[in-house]
């Protein structure tokens, strides 16, 4: 499957898609540098998060806003902080990237899975799956 947004009504070049890994890329770098500020190049501002769990929830599971998605899909807190992360894998697929990694916990460590839309050069939608 291929990723991205065709720019001009057709399919997707090669270089639309790698500009959204491109982005997905320095967003996961932005954030495991703690450089909370930067992230608004990345993200949009009313990007979204869906909860893992969507299909089970009675609510619809989105998270709207960038401190309210870097809460939920990232673990920070109100002050900005929380775990380590170190995003592995990034693969293109369908209208989006798809990153494996990692959440770093004290002494233990936690598998994530997200599925990242981007249009326009941010990320609009960060969906979690459970892993």
């Amino acid at each position: 499957m291929i990723s991205g947004r065709p720019l001009h009504g057709a399919s997707p070049v090669a270089g639309e898609l790698h500009e959204d890994v491109s982005t997905v890329r320095a967003t996961y770098a932005t954030v495991e540098a703690g450089d909370e500020e930067a992230l608004s190049r990345y993200m949009g501002s009313r990007i979204e998060w869906a909860h893992p769990a969507v299909t089970r929830l009675p609510f619809d599971g989105i998270v709207l806003g960038l401190p309210s998605v870097l809460r939920a899909a990232f673990r920070r807190d109100e002050n900005g902080a929380g775990p380590r992360i170190s995003a592995d894998t990034f693969v293109e697929l369908g209208a989006g990237v798809l990153v494996a990694g990692r959440f770093f916990c004290g002494a233990g460590e936690e598998p994530f899975l997200h599925e990242c839309s981007v249009r326009a050069g941010r990320i609009e939608r960060i969906r979690e799956y459970p892993v």
